[in-house]
Formats: structure tokens, sequence, C-alpha cells
């Protein structure tokens, strides 16, 4: 059952009203479900290759569209973020993605046979139904509400909760609620707003006790029947899924209750009687059911004195860490909330498992799975050891575990308390070696020094005189820092500690050199395009991606298809590696849908790379998090959201620039002649990318990153790098070269 998934029958229950009625009020709303309704509307959705592209194009003006709609209304949205998932969303969103994942088989199976309508189609259906990250948006949609000074909440865990705990308490703070069908599940006043169309100025709204009247029902028998169809944290009843038992698919609320009436309304007495069915399709689910009503009684709320609280507290069981998690100390709900850190670490915390979600592609290759289940986890041991030192013994003495989308069976363990970590580093210690630089030290060696740009932090570390000072003598050391640049730069020097690109003595190491060159090569690139954002960020990840050995020219792809057409083995291998490298910068385009070529080989790269992303984005946040855990830094701050996200880790680009530069470059023309190269960059961008917005200058990004990385990889001298491998971007920068056209953006 897709997570977005919402019974249909209760469409018909809903009531039109007129959206005057909104002005001069606040309304709760559901941050997730606004963003899947800029999706899915008709009128609105226009990027159904958003799972072939692995991003969208045109999200951001339609997000600036919708709250201008509001402004226009005299409405002020109140937007609640989804926080930590619930227990067994992540089992619920796995088992929805692996369905998702046999139709864009068949999506990508249409395109190679040429069928691009169809291809199209089938592309948008496996959009519209959730298998796209939808939290992946967050960053943009909270930038964007920062701008226009309006308030925003990251709940502890779902929304849906925190929304309906406003509504209960009938809180000043909003006068309307709007979200999903799941608000229904929790004691809310009665009116829930389910959309508005700012065209024809109407709103449509469901009142639950009209639901339960006219399904003839009492409130906990609603609940049981919902949370049998099925929601995001618990899957749908196996009997209801059964064509045979239910004739009319998909089935809705009203299937349920029947099914509970025959068994005198108990969900035990019915899962009795479908005993066999059940045991062979899900086995455990009448105890997912019972975790999911406690957790649905039992929820958790930021109260509006600020405190996390858990909803009839007084009747909790013993066992609520089966359903609710691990109890974390509320200062981490309060880094959440926020926005110093994201829901993902504190998730494997409360409970004490790292689950691997499925991808867009749905390839579990071999380098993919080495990644995930081993190449990755001392990145995810180290974030979760420095978060654990500070909190309380219970939670330090349990092991944490991983799962995998594409393998039921398997079990590993990140983190074991009771066996010495994989490395013997103590990284605690190593951080408080770095010491608080005073702004006028730093500006005296570094006039130009910016904090947070990684290249600043990198650059500075070649002069010794420098060098010396980040030291952390006894009277130096990090406490109560208030400067939030002050606090980037300490982040990103110890990042770079954890991660081998400093030394002890805090000199570069050989990475950390091959990292400096590649950005003193790109400096310029960055100097000309001032706009263009997360060059060196891209440059960083591009350098942890060689050192995983996933950056390069292999040609053993899962799609043969779209290999490049042209040119031998040597010539192909190069326009891969290249093409990789420019997987990892963004295409800037229009707010319009994206209708260029594909590439399934450039989809799977960047699931790759989005792992890495995102376990090197949980590391620093952990960074982040002990630095204040610690008291290094001063709590009591209103910028911790601008704090975390000028870090790196958090910008993850589709494959449209990667998809770009492969299919310009992959054509029989006369390379050598400037003519013939300034006829195909002037007509390449209509006939393949018509919405884009400064192709050429992009291009030339694309080839200056390309050409910095391979500076950097140089100084290595066969060191972290493969002869073999260095030899292959040694070809890569000769097949380049003849095919830049001279001042290709025109600058």
């Amino acid at each position: 059952m897709p997570v977005n998934f919402e019974d249909p029958w209760f469409k018909g229950q809903e009531v039109s009203y007129n959206v005057s009625e909104l002005q001069e009020c606040a309304i709760a709303v559901d941050a997730s479900y606004f963003l899947r309704q800029l999706l899915e509307q008709a009128e609105n959705y226009n990027e159904p290759l958003l799972t072939a592209l692995g991003g969208l194009t045109g999200i951001q003006a339609r997000i600036q569209v919708e709250l201008d709609n509001w402004l226009r209304n005299r409405t002020t949205p109140f937007f609640i973020f989804d926080g930590q998932p619930m227990v067994g969303q992540d089992e619920v969103t796995t088992k929805l993605g692996r369905e998702i994942q046999k139709q864009t088989g068949v999506a990508w199976k249409l395109y190679s046979e040429g069928q691009a309508e169809a291809a199209v189609a089938a592309f948008g259906e496996c959009a519209s139904q959730g298998l796209y990250n939808i939290q992946a948006l967050y960053p943009m949609l909270q930038d964007e509400l920062r701008l226009r000074k309006l308030h925003f909440l990251v709940a502890p865990f779902n929304a849906a909760a925190q929304i309906a705990y406003l509504d209960m308490i009938d809180s000043d703070q909003c006068g309307g609620i709007m979200g999903p069908l799941e608000l229904m599940l929790y004691p809310i006043q009665d009116c829930v707003i389910r959309s508005i169309d700012w065209t024809s100025n109407t709103c449509a709204a469901i009142s639950k006790k009209n639901v339960m009247k006219v399904l003839n029902v009492s409130e906990p028998h609603f609940i049981d029947a919902f949370l049998m169809t099925g929601t995001p944290f618990l899957p749908p009843f196996p009997p209801l899924t059964d064509p045979t038992l239910v004739k009319s698919q998909p089935y809705n609320i009203v299937d349920a209750i029947n099914m509970l009436r025959t068994a005198d309304k108990s969900v035990t007495m019915v899962s009795t009687t479908f005993h066999d069915l059940i045991k062979n399709q899900d086995p455990t689910w009448l105890d997912k059911y019972r975790k999911a009503w406690m957790a649905v009684k039992h929820f958790v709320y930021i109260a509006e004195s600020g405190e996390v609280k858990v909803h009839d507290a007084d009747h909790l069981t013993n066992d609520n860490h089966e359903y609710l998690g691990l109890q974390i100390p509320w200062e981490m709900f309060h880094y959440l909330n926020t926005g110093l850190i994201g829901p993902r670490l504190l998730s494997w915390i409360t409970h004490s498992q790292v689950y691997v979600l499925p991808t867009l592609d749905g390839s579990a290759t071999e380098e993919y799975k080495k990644l995930v289940s081993s190449q990755l986890v001392p990145l995810e041991e180290t974030a979760l050891s420095l978060v654990l030192a500070r909190l309380h013994r219970g939670i330090v003495y349990k092991d944490i575990k991983a799962k995998v989308w594409y393998d039921d069976n398997y079990s590993a363990t990140v983190l074991d308390h009771r066996h010495e970590a994989r490395t013997k580093t103590n990284y605690g210690v190593q951080m408080a070696t770095w010491a608080v630089i005073k702004e006028a030290d730093i500006k005296q060696h570094f006039p130009g020094f910016e904090h947070g740009s990684i290249f600043s932090e990198v650059h500075a570390l070649t002069k010794p005189d420098f060098v010396k000072l980040t030291f952390a003598e006894q009277r130096k050391k990090a406490r109560n820092v208030e400067s939030a640049s002050i606090i980037k730069s300490i982040c990103l020097w110890r990042y770079l500690h954890v991660r081998g690109y400093i030394d002890d003595q805090h000199n570069l190491t050989s990475w950390g050199k091959a990292l400096d060159r590649a950005m003193v090569t790109l400096e310029p690139v960055v100097k000309k395009f001032p706009t263009v954002p997360y060059l060196y960020e891209s440059v960083l990840v591009a350098m942890e991606m060689v050192r995983f050995g996933l950056l390069n020219g292999s040609l053993k792809v899962v799609e043969p298809l779209s290999l490049p057409m042209h040119g031998d083995d040597d010539d192909k291998s190069s326009l891969m590696l290249i093409s990789r490298c420019a997987t990892l910068l963004k295409l800037r385009h229009q707010a319009n849908g994206y209708t260029g070529p594909l590439s399934k080989n450039l989809l799977t790269f960047h699931s790759l790379a989005g792992e890495v992303r995102s376990a090197e984005r949980a590391l620093m946040e952990a960074i982040l998090a002990s630095l204040f855990l610690y008291g290094q830094g001063q709590r009591k701050r209103d910028d911790s959201w601008e704090l975390s996200h000028q870090l790196p880790f958090l910008f993850n680009p589709d494959v449209a620039l990667g998809i770009a530069v492969k299919t310009y470059f992959d054509e029989t023309i006369n390379w050598n002649s400037e003519k013939e190269k300034a006829e195909r960059l002037a007509t390449f961008p209509d006939a393949f990318v018509p919405y884009s917005m400064a192709f050429s200058e992009d291009l030339e990004i694309a080839c200056e990153f390309f050409e910095a990385v391979y500076a950097g990889l140089q100084t290595l001298d066969g060191q972290g790098i493969s002869a073999n491998d260095l030899k292959a971007w040694g070809k890569a920068k000769e097949y380049l070269a003849p095919r830049i056209l001279k001042n290709a953006s025109g600058n």
C-alpha cells in the first residue's frame, strides 16, 4: 500500500467551503502532505520523470506560487514537519518501494524499446505513488519559510500527531488543521482541511464526527477499521487485499468495518478467522497492529510549553519502547525541532536500527551492496559513538542493527557495545584537539577566509603558522562558543580530521592535499560563476566517491543500452567517467518538467552518491550535535537552522546535467573543428534540454569540475588510488581536451 495512499471512500464525505472563511487564520499544515499535493494535483503536476531523474526541476517555483496564494488570501500556513519515523514505518516504506520499483522497471523497459510517451506515463504513475523521499524537499521548503518569516515546527515523530495535539487543545497557534486522513486517528476536534483550490476560491474539508455517523461506528471501532486499511506505519490487513475475499479492489474502510462486524468488532478475532492467510502473507501483522494502536494512543508531541510529552502518559505500559522506541533526552528533540540536526541519526538510536530504504533505480548491484553493508558502516558507527557518549547508559548499552531493502534476511550490527569498535581511534579526544581560533587571527592569515566554504578550512592548513593556532591548549578549548561562523569551521576541521584529510598534527594528509589542489584548481570557476552554489562541496563528494571506488569509468552497468554509442571502449569509459562527475552537479532548469533523454546507469550512480551523502551528512550532524552536547557551543540561539544547513551534504542534485553532458559529447562530429563544436553547442539545448537556463555555462562548469578533480588526484602519485584508475582519469582528460569549445559560455 502506498505511503500516500488515502482511501477514496472518504473523498465522497468531503464538503466544500469558501476560502474566505480561512482569512485572518493560521492553519496547521502537514508539510509532507502539502508537498505531495503539489506533485499530485493535475493542474500543477508536470514532472512525471521524477523517479527517472532522481529529483525535481521546478518544485521551488511551485512552492513559492503556493505560498503567495496563502498570502493573498490573508491566511497563514503553520507548517509541521515529520520528525523520526514511527515504529514500523520503515518497513511499510520498504514494501511500497519494492512494489514501485517493479513498475519503474516496466517504465525503463518501455523507454529502452523507444516507446517514449508510454514510458513517461509509466514514470509519472510511479512518481505519484510515493517512492521519492518527500523529506528531501524539506530544506527547500524550510528555507523559503524562513525567508518569509513564517514559523514552522519539526515534530518528534509524525507531523499528524503534533497537529492533532494543537487541535485537541484548541491552540491559539492555529484556527484549523490541514493534512492526511491519518489525522482522524487522533483525538482532533472534528474537521480536517483536505485541499484548497485558489482558482475557484474553495476548500474541501472532512468531518470526523460525520464520517463516524455515516459509518455508524464508535471512535474505537473507527480507529480499528482505519488501521486495518493501512497507514504509513502499518501495512494493510492482508485479507483486505485478497480479491477473492474483497471483490471490489481497491478495498476501503467499509470493507474493514464489515469484516470487524463478523468478528464481534475485534481485530484479534477477525485475525483468528483469517489465520492461515495472514500466516502466509504477514505472520506478525497482529503484533504490528497492536504496536500501531498503542503508538496512536500514546502519541508524542511538543507541548506549547516546549516540553516533549507523551499523550495519556499515566497509562503507558512498561514495554512502551516496543511501540514508541527508546526514550532519548529531550535535548535531542530540541536540536531536531530547531533544525540543528535531522531525524535520521536520532531514528538510528530511537529504534536501535539503521534502515537502508529503497532507491529510485531499484538496482542492488554488488558495488551498491558493498557500499551500504560495509563501506559506510564505519561512518555510521562513528556518528553514533559521538552522540551516544553523551546519552544515558540504557541507550549506550543497546546494540544497533542494520536492515536493507533488497534482502529481508540481511542482518548485521552497526554498533556492538560488547566488542571493540572497528577503528581504534578515540574521536572524542581527537576532536578536542581543535582550538577556537579568534576571528582576528584567522583574518590576519587569510583576509578572505569564508567560514563553511570547505575550501577556506582546507586551504588554511597549508600554512604552517596557521596550523599552530589550531591546537587547543587548556585555555583555548571550545567552551560555549557563540559565533556560528567559528562553529562551522570547527565542525568542518573535525569532519576532515575524522575522514583522514587531516592528520593528528593538523596537517593535510595526501588526500587532504589532493582535495586542496582540486579546490584551488576550481577556484577561478567558483569566482566566475558566483551564483552557482555547492561547487566546493561537490569536489569533496567526488573525492569521497573516488575513495569508495565508485567514481570511475567502468562500463559494467545495469543498462547497456544507455552506454555511450560512439567510439571505442576507452572513449566510452572516458565519457562515462566525465558524465558521472557531471551528475554530482546541477543543471539549471526552468520551472518546467524535464523533457530530455534519460539514463538508468547515471540514476544508479546517483543512488550510490545519495547513500554516500546521507552517511556523510549523518556524521556531520553527529559532529555538530556532539559540540553542543559537550557544552562547547552556546545552546541558546536562534540561528540553529542556518548553522546546520550551511554545512555540507544536504545538496543532492538530479542526474539531468550528467545526462546532458553524456548526450552532448556522444556525437560523431569533427571535434577538432571549432566551427562544428560551436554549431553543436548552439543547437544542442533546444534539441535535448529545451528548458535549461544556461547550458553552455553548466557544460563549462562540468568540464572544469572534472579537470579540478583530476588535478587533485594527480597529487596522490599512486597512493590511495590505483595506477589503472589514475590512468583512466588521464585518458578521460585526453578525450575531453579536443571537445571543449574555447570560451564556450561566452564569458
